[in-house]
């Protein structure tokens, strides 16, 4: 089979090669089919979970149970501050 590739997918390629991660073209097209075919694994497994996440999120959302854009910021930032100091505290024991 002969693949007619436009230039930045074929420099996408040659930088796995020259990074060293494969020795031929026939091996970055080999895994990048293996990744997709566990990516669609994955959302196949995964499907009927994330409809009901979603379903549960808009029903939130419909009961007004939604952070504004400042808490959620501020949610993050304590959640990124509780972890470093976890961090914090298993380095220096």
């Amino acid at each position: 089979m002969n693949l007619a590739l436009d230039p930045a997918t074929e420099q996408r390629i040659q930088r796995e090669i020259d990074l060293g991660h494969f020795t031929e073209p026939a091996q970055v097209i080999s895994r990048a089919l293996d990744l997709l075919e566990a990516e669609e694994e994955w959302l196949l497994m995964n499907k009927q979970a994330i409809s009901e996440h979603l379903e549960e999120s808009f029903a939130q959302s419909e009961r007004g149970e939604v952070h504004t854009p400042d808490e959620v910021l501020a949610i993050l930032e304590s959640d990124r501050n509780a972890r470093q100091a976890k961090r914090d505290a298993s380095t220096a024991a």
